[in-house]
Protein backbone atom coordinates (compact mmCIF):
# COMPACT_ATOMS: atom_id res chain seq x y z
CA UNK A 1 0.00 0.00 0.00
CA UNK A 2 1.40 3.96 -0.61
CA UNK A 3 2.11 6.00 1.53
CA UNK A 4 -0.29 9.09 2.15
CA UNK A 5 0.49 12.89 1.26
CA UNK A 6 1.39 14.57 4.49
CA UNK A 7 -1.03 17.52 4.25
CA UNK A 8 -3.81 15.14 4.10
CA UNK A 9 -3.01 13.26 6.75
CA UNK A 10 -2.41 16.11 8.87
CA UNK A 11 -5.98 17.29 7.90
CA UNK A 12 -7.94 14.66 8.14
CA UNK A 13 -6.26 13.83 11.90
CA UNK A 14 -7.39 17.86 12.48
CA UNK A 15 -11.04 16.99 11.05
CA UNK A 16 -10.91 13.13 12.67
CA UNK A 17 -11.77 11.90 9.01
CA UNK A 18 -12.52 8.04 9.61
CA UNK A 19 -11.55 7.60 6.18
CA UNK A 20 -8.21 9.25 6.66
CA UNK A 21 -7.51 7.59 9.84
CA UNK A 22 -8.45 4.14 8.43
CA UNK A 23 -5.90 4.77 5.68
CA UNK A 24 -3.32 5.57 8.28
CA UNK A 25 -3.89 2.55 10.23
CA UNK A 26 -3.51 0.74 6.97
CA UNK A 27 -0.81 2.38 5.31
CA UNK A 28 1.35 2.61 8.84
CA UNK A 29 0.38 0.37 11.31
CA UNK A 30 2.09 -2.72 10.06
CA UNK A 31 5.53 -1.21 10.25
CA UNK A 32 4.88 -0.42 13.89
CA UNK A 33 3.07 -3.84 14.58
CA UNK A 34 6.52 -5.18 13.51
CA UNK A 35 8.85 -2.91 15.58
CA UNK A 36 7.06 -3.76 19.03
CA UNK A 37 6.93 -7.49 17.58
CA UNK A 38 10.34 -7.64 17.38
CA UNK A 39 10.98 -5.89 20.96
CA UNK A 40 9.24 -7.81 23.25
CA UNK A 41 5.65 -6.87 22.45
CA UNK A 42 2.32 -8.15 21.72
CA UNK A 43 0.29 -7.20 19.05
CA UNK A 44 -2.48 -5.38 21.56
CA UNK A 45 0.95 -3.66 22.68
CA UNK A 46 1.24 -2.41 19.57
CA UNK A 47 -2.34 -1.16 18.96
CA UNK A 48 -2.14 0.50 22.11
CA UNK A 49 1.18 2.06 20.72
CA UNK A 50 0.00 3.40 17.74
CA UNK A 51 -3.38 4.69 18.84
CA UNK A 52 -1.34 6.68 22.04
CA UNK A 53 0.54 7.84 19.13
CA UNK A 54 -2.09 9.32 16.85
CA UNK A 55 -3.79 11.23 19.61
CA UNK A 56 -0.22 12.52 20.67
CA UNK A 57 -0.43 13.66 17.18
CA UNK A 58 -3.70 15.14 16.98
CA UNK A 59 -2.89 17.14 20.29
CA UNK A 60 -0.37 18.87 18.55
CA UNK A 61 -2.34 19.28 15.82
CA UNK A 62 -5.02 21.00 17.53
CA UNK A 63 -2.55 23.31 19.40
CA UNK A 64 -2.05 24.92 16.22
CA UNK A 65 2.26 24.37 16.78
CA UNK A 66 2.34 20.57 14.79
CA UNK A 67 5.09 21.42 11.71
CA UNK A 68 5.72 18.45 9.98
CA UNK A 69 9.72 18.44 8.18
CA UNK A 70 9.73 14.90 7.65
CA UNK A 71 7.60 11.77 5.95
CA UNK A 72 4.52 11.18 8.34
CA UNK A 73 5.97 7.45 8.12
CA UNK A 74 9.16 8.35 10.14
CA UNK A 75 7.27 10.93 12.24
CA UNK A 76 4.75 8.39 13.48
CA UNK A 77 7.20 5.52 13.59
CA UNK A 78 9.09 8.38 15.70
CA UNK A 79 6.84 8.66 18.29
CA UNK A 80 5.23 5.18 18.60
CA UNK A 81 9.00 3.76 19.12
CA UNK A 82 8.88 6.62 21.62
CA UNK A 83 6.10 5.35 23.51
CA UNK A 84 7.49 1.84 23.36
CA UNK A 85 10.46 2.95 24.42
CA UNK A 86 9.12 4.23 27.68
CA UNK A 87 6.69 1.69 28.28
CA UNK A 88 9.52 -1.04 28.23
CA UNK A 89 11.41 0.98 30.54
CA UNK A 90 8.38 1.37 32.83
CA UNK A 91 8.41 -2.50 32.99
CA UNK A 92 12.20 -2.66 33.49
CA UNK A 93 12.65 -4.71 30.84
CA UNK A 94 16.24 -5.04 29.20
CA UNK A 95 17.26 -1.04 30.92
CA UNK A 96 20.63 -1.24 29.35
CA UNK A 97 19.60 -1.61 26.03
CA UNK A 98 16.85 0.96 26.39
CA UNK A 99 19.35 3.73 27.23
CA UNK A 100 21.39 2.95 24.39
CA UNK A 101 18.20 3.58 22.08
CA UNK A 102 17.39 6.65 23.82
CA UNK A 103 20.74 7.95 23.48
CA UNK A 104 20.82 7.99 19.81
CA UNK A 105 17.04 8.48 19.24
CA UNK A 106 16.32 11.89 17.34
CA UNK A 107 12.46 12.26 17.57
CA UNK A 108 11.23 15.11 15.58
CA UNK A 109 8.51 17.15 17.83
CA UNK A 110 7.92 15.19 20.48
CA UNK A 111 8.86 16.07 23.80
CA UNK A 112 8.58 14.09 26.88
CA UNK A 113 5.99 16.94 28.34
CA UNK A 114 3.52 15.11 25.78
CA UNK A 115 4.11 11.69 26.51
CA UNK A 116 3.45 12.75 30.26
CA UNK A 117 0.57 14.85 29.00
CA UNK A 118 -0.98 11.62 26.82
CA UNK A 119 -0.64 9.28 30.02
CA UNK A 120 -2.10 11.92 32.89
CA UNK A 121 -5.36 12.16 30.42
CA UNK A 122 -6.08 8.35 29.69
CA UNK A 123 -4.99 7.93 33.71
CA UNK A 124 -7.86 10.49 33.96
CA UNK A 125 -10.53 8.94 31.52
CA UNK A 126 -10.13 5.79 33.32
CA UNK A 127 -11.05 6.91 36.88
CA UNK A 128 -13.73 9.60 35.47
CA UNK A 129 -15.39 6.46 33.91
CA UNK A 130 -15.64 4.91 37.35
CA UNK A 131 -17.55 7.72 38.71
CA UNK A 132 -21.50 7.20 39.50
CA UNK A 133 -23.49 8.64 35.95
CA UNK A 134 -24.81 11.83 37.67
CA UNK A 135 -20.97 12.92 38.80
CA UNK A 136 -19.66 12.52 35.44
CA UNK A 137 -22.72 14.82 33.65
CA UNK A 138 -22.15 17.48 36.52
CA UNK A 139 -18.60 17.56 35.64
CA UNK A 140 -18.86 17.51 32.13
CA UNK A 141 -21.45 20.57 32.14
CA UNK A 142 -19.11 21.76 34.63
CA UNK A 143 -16.09 21.54 31.72
CA UNK A 144 -18.16 22.98 28.93
CA UNK A 145 -18.47 26.33 31.18
CA UNK A 146 -22.63 25.64 31.25
CA UNK A 147 -23.69 28.19 33.70
CA UNK A 148 -24.68 26.92 36.61
CA UNK A 149 -28.20 28.01 36.46
CA UNK A 150 -28.60 25.92 33.36
CA UNK A 151 -27.03 22.92 34.99
CA UNK A 152 -29.23 23.07 37.97
CA UNK A 153 -32.08 23.02 35.44
CA UNK A 154 -30.80 19.95 33.28
CA UNK A 155 -30.38 18.05 36.18
CA UNK A 156 -33.65 19.18 37.60
CA UNK A 157 -32.16 20.27 40.66
CA UNK A 158 -33.64 23.58 42.23
CA UNK A 159 -30.88 24.54 44.68
CA UNK A 160 -27.52 26.16 43.21
CA UNK A 161 -25.94 25.05 46.66
CA UNK A 162 -26.35 21.13 46.01
CA UNK A 163 -25.16 21.65 42.45
CA UNK A 164 -21.58 23.39 44.20
CA UNK A 165 -21.25 21.30 46.82
CA UNK A 166 -22.14 18.25 44.54
CA UNK A 167 -19.63 19.08 42.01
CA UNK A 168 -16.98 19.34 44.84
CA UNK A 169 -17.50 15.96 46.16
CA UNK A 170 -17.31 14.62 42.40
CA UNK A 171 -14.26 16.18 41.82
CA UNK A 172 -12.96 14.89 45.33
CA UNK A 173 -13.76 11.44 44.15
CA UNK A 174 -11.60 11.72 41.25
CA UNK A 175 -8.54 12.89 42.31
CA UNK A 176 -9.40 10.10 45.42
CA UNK A 177 -9.27 7.42 42.31
CA UNK A 178 -6.51 8.80 40.75
CA UNK A 179 -4.49 9.17 43.26
CA UNK A 180 -4.74 5.40 44.23
CA UNK A 181 -4.07 4.14 41.24
CA UNK A 182 -0.28 2.63 41.09
CA UNK A 183 0.42 4.70 37.98
CA UNK A 184 -0.17 7.98 39.68
CA UNK A 185 2.75 10.00 39.95
CA UNK A 186 2.66 13.26 42.23
CA UNK A 187 5.11 15.63 40.28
Amino acid sequence: MRSIDNKIIVEGIRKQDKQILKSIYLVYFPTIKRFVLDNRGSVQDAKDVFQDSIIIIYRKIKEGNFELTSSFKSYIYSVCRYIWIKQLSKQKENIENQNIYIEYDNIPDITIDEYKKNEQYKLYQKHFKRLEKDCRKLLKLFLKKVPLKDIAEELGIDSMIYIKRKKYKCKEQLVRYIKSDPNYKDE
